[in-house]
């Protein structure tokens, strides 16, 4: 039976470069999703993080030694049938013309000994017996890192190269001339965040259905969270689009959710803003750019299902809104009881423990009593200033003589100017973060002001409307509904004509209403058979909110044979298969309309309609004209592939 043997990095704490924030998370998050969602076997996975160690049996801390070690390992241990996933969260570097990752003891005065070549590892999963190999890169990389090469070319340039040539399906999360993005309202990595949602929410099963959720979903999370533009890359050989990204007999376990909605910013309350907010350059609207190698078939141009996407120009540079550093931010505030910002999956104490055990890793040296051996990168001074006297200046340079790795260390004027800012422009979490970098003897007196209205709108920020609803109603779901129906019993028995009597049916009435709010809570949190066990328990003569609990309840039931109907349709599909897409979309269309999972169903079936007529193309391609004819026959009517599959049918009937 096929399997997939991912080796996820994610490396936070450098040992000799500024820390960065989320990657650590973006592969601890991918690791806990294809494991505890999907299924996939955990001896199967190798998790290299900074602390995997400590939290994960048989992981281990990303070392260039261990890393190669890893891979190998899951190269060897993959059987012919089998797929084997490369994910890599952190730092890389183009240095003299070769493409880097940067494991977390890698030197910036020695890249080409310390770091990990990108060529090395696309070899070695060449080499592999599997079947199937994924590579998928998130490498950051600082503002020098973008132009320094003679021959123009940036980071990814030589690996997309690489990945063309051997055949291996890759995907970058930017392209070369652009940032990677990351931002403290989600804690991840944008590219990872828009990636596990695809695969969590959308059903993207195979490399093509990824790649084109990306497209669309990585600009927009840039848009929402204003960052710089991010367009992931992608090299796609003929006859990999279809490659699975989980294994084909766990796909009846994806779960199935439904997306969250985006927040809105609501406007602060009046007040006389700190500094006049200059008018933010939005990032363009585009998709992404796809790199996609052509197959030989006859294709229409810019059809995104022919495997074959547009190439679109790249934007413009310098798309940082004012303000906004061109490097990256700094690691954010130290977690604390007021700490407004949920860690998510790994809760309050293992943040903590996060945290520590980055200092503990970073100062191993010290704690043993041994002196370190690699010297701190030299903070980037500001625009216009002069390097301090005895500063090391001399990590190595690309052309143009800057550092590869600035740091991040500025004065405490300078975080104050840079907070205000951020504050200024609506970017509470950046403003918190440089608020954190100013020194106590240097914090201005309105400074506890100035926090505080950072932190009420970062809390604020994801509230509006219905998701402040339903913030609202988890708030109070962790209480129990049937202490409530307790209440209620108790206090039927006060008698008619007692004194206490209308009281008791006034919280009676109110206590019914509560149970209704708390299965709302329920449901908002994605427990719809909890939310139904809840309503139930509203009493049949309570009336009014009685009616509105049985109409809820016939809700969230038709939810759940909703989210069956989902996962039965999405355990069938075969990839190379017309019937069993059409199958599956037979099934989703019983999803009745005005429900959350009817607008999941709806991306479904047109993303299955374009895959059926891929099908079709293929065996065009391969001669199979027949088959071609009966495979595009079956795109449904009234999906964005149908017109282009009734017009092929024309021209393959007349071969």
């Amino acid at each position: 039976m096929a399997s997939h043997w991912p080796v996820i990095v994610g490396i936070n704490q450098y040992q000799s470069l500024q820390p960065l924030m989320y990657a650590q998370f973006d592969a601890l998050e991918l690791r806990d999703f294809l494991v505890n969602e999907v299924g996939l076997p955990a001896e199967y996975c190798s998790l290299l993080t900074d602390i995997s160690p400590m939290v994960y049996q048989g992981a281990a801390a990303p070392t260039r030694e261990v890393l190669l070690q890893r891979l190998a390992q899951s190269c060897d241990r993959a059987g012919p049938e089998d797929t084997v996933w490369f994910f890599f969260s952190g730092y890389g570097v183009r240095w003299q013309g070769q493409d880097y990752l940067l494991p977390i003891d890698a030197d910036p005065n020695q890249i080409e000994q310390t770091g990990f070549l990108v060529e090395t590892l696309l070899q070695r999963l060449a080499q592999g017996g599997q079947r199937q190999s994924i590579v998928m890169l998130d490498m950051n990389r600082p503002q020098s890192a973008l132009a320094v090469d003679p021959d123009g070319q940036g980071l990814g340039a030589q690996t997309m190269s690489l990945a063309e040539d051997l055949g291996i399906p890759l995907v970058l999360s930017c392209q070369p001339d652009q940032f990677s993005q990351e931002t403290l309202a989600v804690r991840h990595g944008l590219f990872t965040e828009a990636l596990i949602e695809g695969m969590r929410f959308h059903g993207c099963l195979t490399l093509a259905q990824l790649v084109d959720y990306l497209r669309d979903r990585v600009p927009e999370l840039c848009q929402h969270h204003w960052r710089p533009v991010q367009n992931p890359v992608a090299v796609l050989p003929p006859g990999q689009q279809y490659a699975m990204l989980v294994p084909p007999s766990l796909v009846g376990q994806m779960p199935v959710g439904v997306p969250p909605e985006p927040a809105i910013a609501p406007e602060l309350p009046e007040a006389e803003p700190l500094l006049p907010a200059p008018e933010p350059e939005r990032p363009p609207e585009r998709g992404p750019e796809v790199i996609v190698t052509p197959n030989p078939s006859p294709e229409a141009p810019g059809d995104q299902s022919s495997g074959q996407w547009p190439i679109v120009e790249p934007p413009e540079p310098g798309l940082l809104p004012p303000g906004e550093l061109p490097s990256y931010p700094p690691p954010p505030p130290a977690v604390n009881a007021n700490d407004r910002v949920p860690w998510g999956r790994l809760g309050l104490a293992a943040a903590a423990a996060v945290l520590l055990l980055g200092v503990l890793w970073r100062n191993h040296e010290s704690f043993l009593g041994q002196q370190a051996t690699t010297s701190d990168v030299a903070p980037a001074p500001a625009p216009g200033d002069a390097p301090a006297t005895g500063e090391n200046t001399a990590p190595p340079a690309e052309a143009g003589g800057e550092p590869l790795f600035p740091g991040t260390a500025v004065s405490g004027a300078e975080a104050l100017a840079r907070a205000r800012t951020a504050l200024a422009q609506r970017q509470y979490g950046e403003a918190l973060v440089w608020f954190n970098q100013i020194p106590e003897d240097e914090r201005p007196v309105d400074y506890q002001v100035l926090v505080n209205q950072a932190e009420t709108g970062y809390a604020n920020a994801s509230l509006s409307g219905e998701a402040a609803l339903n913030q609202a109603r988890r708030l109070i779901e962790p209480l129990s509904a049937s202490l409530f129906n307790d209440a209620i019993e108790q206090a039927r028995q006060v008698p008619a004509g007692d004194p206490a009597y209308d009281q008791a049916q006034a919280d009676i009435a109110r206590w019914s209403r509560v149970i209704v709010d708390l299965a709302e809570g329920r449901a908002a949190s994605g427990d719809l058979s909890g939310a139904i066990s809840a309503a139930r328990l509203v009493p049949e003569d309570q009336g009014e909110t009685w009616g509105q609990a049985q109409a809820r309840i016939q809700q969230w039931e038709q939810r759940q044979v909703n989210r069956r109907l989902l996962q039965e349709a999405q355990s069938l599909l075969q990839p190379d298969q017309a019937t069993s897409f059409q199958t599956a979309i037979e099934i989703v269309q019983q999803i009745p309309p005005n429900y959350p999972e009817s607008v999941i169903a709806r991306d479904r079936i047109d993303q299955w309609s374009r895959d059926i007529l891929a099908i079709a193309r293929a065996r065009a391609a391969a001669g199979q004209i027949p088959g071609a004819i009966a495979a595009a026959d079956l795109v449904p009517e009234g999906t964005s592939a149908y017109a282009q599959a009734q017009q092929e049918i024309q021209q393959w009937q007349g071969q």
